[in-house]
């Protein structure tokens, strides 16, 4: 048997114009996804999970119809994707394998639960199989659920799960890798509001492509905003970087991707003592995060709760996708 696991990860500046060629900041952070993997019956596999809800089995080449109608279809077959291409590069099409997935990663609030996933079992059964792959070739067979899922993905959550720490990404470009800073914690507030990252990143980009000003110039100065949050997280000026995560969280507003009870949670954090807050991810629910003085996050985390949320204390993971 083999085991890998692989983090979650936070947006935090950036995010939904990173898919129009804008960089954005992100960092993996320490609730993962794990996924352990052995020998089964030839030619089937069968994938099995508690927390997601699935338990099904399917011909490789091939989807067992009766085992996947509902929402579990939607979990279930990116794993299946990222399986059945992990068999084709081991030249291993017809082997048979048994994968069981555990996750503290909620689904479907912007912390990268379908990446982390697919980065963990794309690591998993490579290694089961023999396959000598560095992180970009684990990365790139995971992203086939990303493109599944989001249509036209950025590719910043399978990057920022694989290789792990502080990533600022932009498409078409290798991504830059900066240092984690101890400093500092993460607060995630979870609003229990899930949500499709898909239909609102299509929402966006179908603005875009309408050739919306308003959007356009908000995109730029987003940009802008992450450049300059990178420098901040580069040079440790911690307050700098909280009140560009504040201004990011207004631009995100502004295009109407945040909701009451984000916004309801963001100001929490911020009255709590947090050096910023804001959406993360695709928004319309979802979560949000806080950057806060070690000092200062058990007080905030409260706030969050107190506000309607569940919150989560987090730390950068610094390494990425690993074997068990």
């Amino acid at each position: 048997m083999t085991v890998a696991r692989a983090p979650a990860k936070v947006i935090v500046t950036g995010e939904h114009f990173v898919v129009h060629g804008q960089p954005a900041l992100a960092a993996a952070v320490n609730l993962y996804s794990t996924v352990a993997v052995e020998s089964g019956s030839p030619g089937t596999v069968e994938i099995s999970s508690s927390e997601l809800g699935i338990d099904a089995s399917f011909q490789t080449g091939a989807i067992d119809e009766k085992n996947l109608e509902g929402p579990e279809r939607s979990i279930l077959e990116p794993l299946m994707l990222v399986v059945e291409r992990t068999l084709e590069r081991a030249g291993s099409k017809g082997l048979g394998l048994r994968l069981q997935v555990k996750s503290q990663i909620p689904v479907g609030v912007g912390l990268g639960s379908s990446a982390s996933t697919a980065v963990s079992t794309a690591a998993a059964v490579a290694h089961l199989l023999g396959l000598q792959l560095d992180k970009g070739m684990i990365c790139e067979l995971a992203s086939v659920q990303e493109q599944y899922i989001h249509g036209k993905p950025s590719g910043i959550d399978a990057t920022t799960t694989t290789y792990g720490g502080v990533v600022l990404f932009r498409i078409g470009q290798s991504p830059n890798h900066l240092q984690p800073a101890e400093e500092v914690r993460i607060i995630i507030g979870n609003t229990g509001t899930a949500r499709s990252t898909g239909d609102l990143v299509s929402k966006v980009s179908h603005r875009v492509q309408l050739g919306d000003r308003d959007l356009v110039r908000i995109s730029d100065s987003a940009g802008q905003l992450t450049l300059q949050a990178a420098d901040a997280y580069k040079n440790k000026d911690f307050q700098q970087l909280g009140r560009l995560m504040d201004e990011n969280h207004e631009l995100l507003r502004q295009i109407g991707v945040s909701t009451p009870q984000l916004d309801r949670l963001v100001k929490a954090a911020r009255d709590a003592g947090a050096l910023g807050a804001k959406l993360t991810g695709a928004g319309g629910g979802g979560c949000m995060i806080a950057l806060s003085r070690p000092a200062d996050d058990k007080s905030i985390s409260k706030a969050i709760d107190a506000a309607g949320g569940r919150s989560y204390i987090v730390a950068i993971d610094r390494l990425g996708v690993r074997i068990d």
